[in-house]
């Protein structure tokens, strides 16, 4: 099997995985009986534990020279602790397995993308089209899980996982790991000082605002599409047709991604995928059946698909080589593991008080502003280049 064939592979059983418990966590807890508040709060404490597990994991595997070994062993923490999540009949017992699931699922989303772009150029190249097939492979997931989930209940959802996890280790059990020049012991070491001065890059900087900001949107839009489903009348089969259509809806963009990078500029898509984020918050706040929030998801396309790879290739244009594992870590930490510790708790909140609809023209407000930022960054980013080349 070619490598990316084998990564295609590990892609599609990885997020099959990851979505059995991640597409439908939202409606147990809503199931449970618990308030958009306290919703909120549990998905916050999933990504604040996330936000540590991702640092931590990208430090240890660029101080240790492997991403393989950390990635191996994480997913079997991820995948006792799910299973125990859905035995648990206390709420402070949830609250603890969901801050363990957070740290190590985190952990394992982008420690798979490292190990995709580290591998080898050819790889990182053909980093859309292989994260392609995770997008398959969640869409797939959600739609028979959710059937199931009708069908047999919760309980069964801890025992799936198990079993393809299983599977997946099997899968990358021969898999190569990823050691380039920055992983070898002898290289630049990894200190406080060298990650203080990632922090002083301003570029680095612009970009986690503008992704900070999108994913902010990204959580609270997945998190309320579901919410409002069942509001609707809708079932875990809803959920996971809308599901399966947004994670479906990826695929075109993803499987293009390289003909898109080779016409236009990554600061150019990001201003596309911030103009879509925009346009999606704004019609989901004016949303009124479970069709319509099923057909808004098609805008994924252009919003979140669009900023699955050019983030990692815009993190990586500005990362030093011996930081590169790590930058992607703490960019995922702070983007898309901090937006959700401070918008899921904030928008539960606000749903409770000012109601969803209102909750969605403010998030509104916030992408108008990232769409402005990423114009900025677009037209900076242009005038670096241009000087450059005189």
């Amino acid at each position: 099997m070619s490598n990316i064939k084998r990564f295609k592979t590990m892609y599609f059983f990885f997020y099959f995985n990851i979505a059995i418990f991640s597409g439908f966590v939202v409606s147990y807890l809503n199931n449970l009986n618990y308030s958009n508040t306290q919703v909120g709060f549990f998905m916050s404490l999933l990504y604040f534990s996330g936000v540590l597990g991702q640092s931590i994991s990208g430090y240890i595997c660029d101080l240790k020279s492997t991403i393989k070994k950390v990635h191996f062993f994480w997913m079997l923490f991820l995948a006792t602790s799910i299973f125990f999540f859905f035995k648990a009949n206390h709420t402070i017992h949830r609250g603890i397995l969901i801050l363990i699931i957070g740290f190590f699922q985190s952990s394992v989303m982008v420690l798979l993308d490292s190990w995709t772009l580290e591998s080898n150029n050819t790889l990182k190249k053909n980093f859309g089209p292989i994260r392609a097939f995770g997008s398959v492979g969640w869409g797939i997931s959600t739609l028979i899980i959710g059937k199931i989930i009708d069908s047999f209940g919760w309980s069964i959802v801890g025992i799936l996982y198990i079993f393809f996890t299983s599977l997946f280790l099997v899968i990358t059990y021969n898999t190569k790991d990823a050691k380039h020049e920055n992983h070898k012991k002898d290289g630049p070491s990894i200190t406080v000082s060298n990650l203080k001065l990632l922090m002083r890059n301003k570029k680095y900087i612009h970009l986690l605002i503008i992704f900070f900001i999108l994913y902010m949107s990204f959580h609270v839009i997945g998190m309320f599409s579901v919410i409002l489903i069942e509001d609707f009348g809708g079932t875990k089969a809803h959920i996971g047709v809308f599901l399966l259509v947004a994670a479906l809806s990826e695929v075109p963009i993803l499987l293009s991604a390289n003909k898109l990078m080779y016409k236009f500029k990554p600061s150019q898509l990001l201003i596309v995928s911030s103009a879509f984020f925009l346009i999606r918050t704004l019609l989901t706040a004016f949303s009124n059946s479970v069709v319509f929030i099923i057909l808004l998801s098609i805008l994924q396309m252009l919003s979140f698909s669009i900023l699955i790879f050019i983030s990692k290739y815009l993190i990586d244009e500005v990362s030093p080589d011996n930081l590169k594992t790590s930058s992607q870590s703490i960019a995922m930490a702070i983007s898309g593991g901090l937006s959700a510790l401070v918008s899921l708790n904030l928008s539960g909140y606000l749903a409770d008080s000012i109601g969803i609809r209102n909750l969605l023209f403010l998030l509104t407000i916030l992408c108008a502003a990232a769409l402005i930022l990423s114009i900025r960054y677009h037209l900076s980013y242009s005038l670096y280049i241009l000087k450059k080349r005189l």
